[in-house]
């Protein structure tokens, strides 16, 4: 009987040894052996790198970058890459050793990818997704594994608009030597969402070569978006949605008690970088502060500015929402012209609603079109006229003073027809949001029946058109509602909470954050967060990362757990910067009769060459690298693209909005262009290329 027993226990001991060294953290899935692995270099077997038995702790660590993740193809049996004397884990989890960190024990944070669990596209939701499970205590991704998390101090996400996956497997050349970018990546043949290794960088084009050393894997990424349109990758990331009622009801609450104190004026002042952005012509006292540009250059001949030299300082009481500041609403009508869009007519209305300014002007130049449909403006009306736009400059400088704010409707283009430069704007085409989201912008007429429950436009004046007293009359309605609702108000935000809001709520211990970005983030999507640094150029983001970070004692800046920034330079490279969306936006703005002569489409913006490309990417690199070496410890960083190549999307979206303009005045064959089924199929083929961006993933 003992002989018996002692056997059994024998074979309880045999059946319990497997178990002993399984490591999954899953349940076994089927055998990832016979797979091939991602690889850009090789199709060949991947080899392991040696690996010391000897453990260390996190204090011995050396400051140095991770490298490879290795899966076998050839055989289920073979050693796991982080223990050379265990069989290999058979359920589809990609270990990550690092070239030059293979002695980092078990209890580092680890990024795990998971190949045989990626069954379609990763999106920019699940890189958004990954923040609440590193920081909180979310579920985690299917994707992705990450191996003792809470050891991870930050987070830190970078949006590099223009990387992309074309830059990793030779589809575009980034060096001078034209053979590097035929001969450079190779596709994984298991489908278009797979992650793709870049372990060995010798098969890199040579200015992304750095990038082995950093990441193990590009894993492709597809941003939002439908058959016909492309969603913003940002609002997808920083904003997150609402999905129950209850949540709803709770965020209206939570808004409820935030809206005390109202909004100020201040606050809904375009900044120099918003006005660049919305083609303002600048006055002269931005000119120090926004980006190089024709906007501001020095006034040309005819061109006034508001005279700052003797404003007056600003009284007001406490709490005051126009903080001492004299409104105006201003809307212009205008005619064609040999010179294109003229002044006909200005209406300026005070905060009271008063009209303090209505003219009609006689264009120095003769009138082409009356364009009287929509300007209202006849032939009759401007018979006896003899106000010149001179005469209108000189009462707006007699008018307004350094602490005056003009309200209006794109005001751009009747600041121009004006040839007169203000500092201080409030666009309500701007501080509105259009229902697709930007770049594109709401029209004054969707603004006024949206939200003021008017229908204006209708022809109302005896000539039938717009009447420039009624839109300056709901632009300063809408203004008045912006201020005692609160920025949310008219914004896309209505069904999402922002990251950080969401982040500061994380339990048992609230997460801190930051935003380091072009233009004025603090105005916009950062002014949740509790670090802001606005930047102009990649190289003040890499400072504002590092900052953020790791805290600067001396100017009493904390440390955050979460940094989201966006550089630029690849992009504007490139020529990604949506060039068409501001041709679309101008043409929209402009007035298109029968006839109208035919409208031309821009160009592509022409490609860098291999040389200015290569240093572009370069340059990119080692502004991550430089960020990479300067995290904390135990930090992950994520360097996402957010899209694909978006210029051909941008450009069939071109001729569609031309197509449309023209098609309400004019027959299908006059138009300028054509818009067929060939069309519409090949929009949607560049939508869907546009969609595929890419993200790098490592743990420092």
């Amino acid at each position: 009987m003992a002989r018996r027993t002692k056997k059994r226990s024998h074979r309880g001991d045999r059946k319990k040894q497997p178990q002993d060294k399984e490591h999954s953290p899953l349940p076994t899935l089927p055998s990832f052996g016979d797979l091939p692995i991602f690889n850009l270099d090789s199709t060949a077997a991947a080899t392991r790198p040696e690996k010391s038995s000897r453990k260390r702790s996190i204090d011995e660590l050396s400051d140095t970058e991770p490298g490879a993740v290795t899966a076998d193809r050839s055989s289920a049996k073979r050693s796991r890459p982080d223990d050379d004397s265990k069989p290999k884990d058979d359920d589809g989890w990609q270990h990550v050793t690092y070239k030059k960190n293979n002695k980092r024990d078990g209890s580092y944070p680890e990024f795990v990818l998971s190949s045989q669990r990626i069954n379609t596209w990763t999106r920019i939701t699940d890189l958004q997704s990954l923040i609440f499970h590193i920081l909180s205590h979310d579920a985690p991704p299917n994707w992705m594994l990450v191996k003792n998390k809470s050891a991870i101090r930050r987070v830190v996400y970078l949006h590099v608009p223009g990387l992309s996956m074309d830059l990793f497997d030779g589809r575009v050349n980034v060096s001078s030597d034209k053979s590097e970018g035929q001969e450079s990546g190779q596709h994984s043949t298991l489908g278009e969402y797979f992650p793709v290794s870049i372990r060995s960088g010798h098969s890199l084009p040579t200015p992304l070569k750095d990038l082995s050393e950093i990441f193990t894997h590009v894993l492709p990424v597809r941003a939002g978006g439908d058959n016909n349109k492309l969603f913003s990758p940002i609002h997808n990331m920083l904003n997150v949605p609402l999905e129950t009622e209850d949540d709803k009801g709770i965020q209206k609450k939570h808004h409820r008690k935030q809206s005390k104190p109202r909004l100020k004026i201040s606050e809904l002042i375009l900044s120099p970088e918003d006005l660049v952005e919305n083609e303002y012509p600048l006055h002269s006292t931005h000119s120090k502060s926004a980006d190089s540009s024709e906007q501001s250059i020095p006034m040309a001949e005819g061109w006034l500015e508001t005279d700052l030299s003797a404003t007056p300082p600003r009284t007001f009481e406490s709490g005051s929402v126009l903080e001492g500041y004299t409104l105006y609403s201003l809307d212009c009508e205008m005619v064609k012209t040999a010179s294109g869009p003229t002044l006909a007519r200005i209406s300026l209305i005070n905060w009271d609603g008063d009209v303090v300014l209505d003219e009609l002007v006689k264009p120095a130049e003769e009138i082409e079109d009356y364009l009287t449909a929509f300007s209202g403006i006849t032939p009759t009306l401007l018979k006896d006229v003899t106000t010149t736009i001179t005469d209108i400059q000189k009462k707006l400088q007699e008018l307004l003073t350094g602490n005056a704010i003009l309200i209006g409707q794109s005001l751009n283009s009747d600041l121009n027809a004006l040839k007169f430069r203000h500092p201080w704007i409030v666009d309500t085409s701007v501080i509105f949001d259009h229902p697709r989201g930007k770049p594109m912008k709401p029209s004054l007429k969707w603004l006024s029946q949206k939200f003021l429950r008017k229908e204006i436009q209708r022809g109302n004046t005896a000539a039938g058109g717009h009447d420039s007293v009624e839109d300056s009359r709901a632009c300063l309605e809408l203004v008045k509602l912006k201020l005692e609702r609160g920025k949310e108000f008219g914004s896309n935000t209505g069904n999402f909470e922002s990251i950080f809001t969401k982040l500061s709520q994380v339990q048992p211990q609230a997460k801190t954050s930051g935003v380091v970005d072009y233009g004025d983030p603090e105005k916009r999507y950062g002014s949740l967060a509790q670090f802001v640094r606005k930047v102009h150029d990649d190289d003040g983001v890499v400072d504002g990362v590092l900052t953020a970070v790791n805290g600067d004692d001396m100017n009493g800046i904390a440390p955050v757990s979460f940094v989201w920034a966006q550089m630029k330079a690849l992009n504007e490279v490139r020529g990604w910067n949506n060039s068409y969306q501001k041709f679309i936006n101008q043409m929209n703005a402009s007035v298109i009769t029968a006839t109208s002569p035919a409208i031309e489409i821009p160009e592509k913006p022409a490609q860098p060459d291999a040389a200015v490309l290569g240093k572009a990417v370069g340059e990119m690199v080692g502004r991550i690298k430089r960020v990479y070496e300067g995290l904390p410890k135990c930090s992950a960083l994520v360097v996402y693209g957010g899209t694909g190549d978006p210029v051909e999307m941008g450009r069939l979206n071109a001729v569609q909005a031309v197509y449309r303009k023209e098609f309400k005045v004019k027959k299908w064959d006059e138009c300028s262009v054509r818009w067929t089924d060939d069309e519409e199929q090949a929009l949607r083929r560049a939508v869907g290329e546009a969609r595929k961006g890419i993200a790098l993933l490592a743990v420092r």
